[in-house]
């Protein structure tokens, strides 16, 4: 009996664990480097719903990137959506396409602290939303 429940118990742990798994992770635009690489995969950095940036170039937007992974996109979307009128900005990124991104630039490593900062970012994506 003691095995059984022993057992029982395994199975439902194990279970839990993997139906815990975080499907999303909420990174900041950055995470992904300047824009000048980081449009690539999200977009400039300023606002979706505008034409162009800023004429101020110390102008900050706060654009959240959601890196999803085994969930539809509609469903991020609506989790997080892009809400102009009250500057919330979201860009979606599925995982797979945000590590082939990561690993491409790192391998690149045009500069040293843009380099450790997409390593920092890998290394979050990876440890929030598995391997």
């Amino acid at each position: 009996m003691s095995r059984f429940v022993a057992l029982l118990l395994f199975a439902l742990l194990t279970s839990c664990s993997v139906h815990s798994q975080q499907e999303v992770v909420l990174l900041d635009y950055n995470d992904f480097g300047p824009q000048i690489i980081a449009r690539e995969v999200i977009g400039m950095e300023w606002w979706q719903w505008q034409d162009h940036g800023d004429s101020d170039a110390a102008a900050v937007y706060p654009v959240k990137v959601a890196v999803y992974r085994d969930i539809p996109v509609t469903e991020v979307e609506q989790k997080y959506p892009v809400e102009p009128e009250q500057k919330k900005d979201f860009r979606y990124l599925e995982y797979q396409r945000a590590l082939d991104f990561l690993d491409e630039k790192i391998a690149e490593n045009i500069q040293e602290n843009v380099t450790e900062r997409l390593k920092a970012t890998r290394k979050k994506i990876v440890s929030q939303l598995g391997k």
